[in-house]
């Protein structure tokens, strides 16, 4: 998986780990994905602290992502399985999880409380 952090555009929430891993499956056959994973233009990342989205420039700088860009939103089930693998038993929510593991550094808002999921959104969001 890539590594590049970014702060925010929006909360300035710190994402440390763009957990590209725990994006649906079946969008990370897409074209787009491949240009998020590259920090190009082209594909948005929805901000796990406040719902924002980001994207890239041509220099790979933060910008924000013009319209009818792709938008990418993790999947619930997905940070689960990390979540697992990170040790924390069941019980424990994905907001508590993330502060603890994944996004530690949050802005605004905490991490995942009110983020809306890969399987609540439409499937082939876009940005307005």
């Amino acid at each position: 998986m890539p590594y590049w952090s970014i702060y925010c555009l929006y909360c300035r929430g710190y994402i440390a780990d763009a957990l590209l891993e725990c994006l649906p499956r079946a969008k990370q056959s897409s074209a787009a994905y491949r240009l998020l994973f590259q920090t190009k233009p082209g594909a948005a990342l929805a901000c796990p602290y406040c719902n924002g989205l980001a994207g890239f420039d041509a220099a790979g700088q933060l910008q924000a992502p013009l319209p009818g860009w792709p938008v990418f939103r993790y999947g619930e089930a997905e940070l689960n399985v990390k979540k697992q693998a990170d040790g924390e038993p069941p019980g424990c929510s994905l907001g508590e999880w993330a502060l603890r593991h994944r996004f530690t550094q949050p802005g605004t808002h905490p991490p995942l409380g009110n983020y809306l999921y890969a399987e609540q959104a439409p499937p082939a969001e876009v940005v307005p």
